[in-house]
């Protein structure tokens, strides 16, 4: 550590008061805080992160050490990733004999970065399917870890990757795939599903609107209605909030209420305190780039005989390929998963999760203790305290559907659905083999849209159509006026 001031000339403000040299005459600022941080970037100075520095080393950045006297004899731990270091110039990169000296994750002279970059190459036979980006400035790959002659047993845990994606990664391998026993929730904890769709960042969010700011979408004023007022319903009550960061900058006033403990995104879930809350709502999808879900898939499969497929809907998570759709819907799955064991329901009593996505969680949508519920239910319901015994009523009412005969009675038709006589006739005659009327994409799509906004690919999966055929109609009853477009690509039925 070196006493080395650098003030900015523009404005007189101190960026740094020390600096590290490291052997060979490379040094780098050690910034005073994150903004100055910003400004040393923006110069082109070279820095290390105030990130990397542990609490040790604090003293080498502080105001009150301006003039306090440093031990330069000292060893201070300073982790800083590869490229930082090649950026630096710490690390040579200019020859092979260079590179190959570089520090390894196991100190193989047969595995160093040269080795990793050789092994790519041979792994990945196609340029599109292999997972190498150039970013700012730097050339960044992955390639599949290699198990050293002297690992004889190893064990991983991961809620993300199967056991067909070890094999994948480990080929050849003798591998054991153990399954964590479900642990038993405290009696009384309940967790609550949303079973209609997995409610993605593009279907809570307002993203076709002209404005500069985002806001929710209809869909997503329609949720958080219902969750404001089931907040304020009881004051004494304790609520916390799980969702998207996206959608946490929408939700400021009810961080602010004295009841609710906490409004956090993902990836922040291990940073709040879950003892206090005793309803936890976990909202939506989490949202992953493209980038991270294509460089997974390409990790995994890239090396497959058939090329990787890269088409489909992203903003709603939907991919063409198999193979990319599994990676996506594990992570998710993953992530949604260790939120709803942070909330403690196998050693906190009093708890509820509140899970709005319909996306399958192993150990969790099939247990008896998680009831699955429509957001109509809810709304029937008027809060959480009567919604099991809604469900109950919803569900006897589904069974009894489900054992509706060609014998049944129309009267009896009338009272299990809650239809209208022409209605009950239709359904006994398709039970009694007669002829199925045909339901016309004009009606289904009517129907469809009597419950809120939808998008036509939205409209495509409820109805089972193909999203093409779905436009065309679409346009059709835009141009009779028996639906109106809301903006692009958003469809509703007209004010009534």
């Amino acid at each position: 550590v070196v006493a080395r001031e650098m003030v900015d000339a523009d404005t007189g403000q101190e960026l740094a008061h020390y600096s590290i040299d490291f052997e060979g005459g490379v040094s780098a600022y050690i910034p005073l805080d994150e903004n100055t941080e910003d400004k040393l970037r923006a110069k082109d100075l070279p820095f290390l992160p105030i990130a990397v520095f542990n609490h040790d080393a604090e003293i080498a950045r502080t105001e009150e050490a301006r003039d306090a006297e440093i031990d330069r004899t000292a060893d201070i731990e300073i982790p800083i990733q590869m490229g930082q270091a090649i950026e630096l110039g710490i690390l040579d990169i200019e020859t092979v004999e260079k590179i190959q000296q570089f520090p390894t994750v196991f100190k193989d002279p047969n595995w160093t970065f040269w080795h990793q970059l050789k092994r790519f190459f041979a792994h990945y036979k196609r340029d599109a399917d292999a997972p190498m980006r150039w970013l700012d400035g730097d050339l960044r790959f992955w390639i599949l870890p290699v198990l050293h002659p002297s690992v004889k047993r190893l064990m991983l845990t991961s809620p993300k990757l199967s056991g067909q994606d070890l094999r994948k990664i480990f080929p050849g391998e003798d591998i054991e795939i153990v399954r964590a026993e479900p642990t038993s929730w405290v009696p009384g904890n309940h967790v609550f599903q949303n079973r209609t769709s997995i409610y993605s960042l593009h279907t809570i969010l307002n993203y076709d609107s002209d404005w500069d700011v985002l806001g929710l979408s209809k869909m997503g004023e329609r949720f958080f209605f219902g969750i404001r007022a089931e907040i304020d319903r009881v004051p004494s009550v304790k609520h916390a909030i799980i969702t998207n960061s996206a959608i946490t900058k929408q939700l400021t006033d009810l961080a602010e209420k004295n009841n609710v403990c906490f409004v956090v995104n993902f990836k922040e879930i291990d940073s709040v305190d879950f003892e206090e809350p005793e309803v936890i709502w976990i909202f939506g999808t989490p949202h992953y780039p493209q980038e991270t879900i294509w460089r997974q898939a390409q990790m995994l499969f890239g090396n497959d005989d058939e090329p990787l497929y890269y088409e489909g809907d992203f903003e709603f998570g939907h991919y063409k390929d198999k193979r990319i759709q599994r990676v996506y819907d594990q992570h998710v799955a993953g992530l949604l998963t260790q939120a709803v064991r942070y909330a403690g329901l196998n050693r906190l009593p009093g708890k509820k999760v509140v899970l709005l996505t319909s996306v399958a969680l192993p150990d969790i949508t099939d247990r008896p203790e998680t009831l699955l519920f429509d957001w109509e239910d809810f709304e029937v319901a008027g809060g959480l305290d009567k919604l099991p015994e809604v469900i109950a009523t919803r569900e006897r009412f589904e069974a009894e559907s489900a054992k509706l005969t060609a014998e049944s009675s129309r009267e009896e038709v009338k009272r299990v659905l809650g239809c209208s006589d022409r209605q009950a006739n239709r359904v006994l005659v398709k039970l009694r083999g007669g002829p199925t009327p045909r339901v016309s994409f004009r009606e289904q799509i009517l129907s469809a849209l009597a419950d809120g906004e939808k998008r036509p690919i939205e409209l495509a999966e409820i109805i089972g159509g193909h999203q093409r055929s779905v436009l065309n109609v679409l346009k059709h009853l835009v141009d009779i006026g028996e639906v109106v477009k809301v903006r692009r690509g958003v469809y509703k039925l007209p004010d009534v």
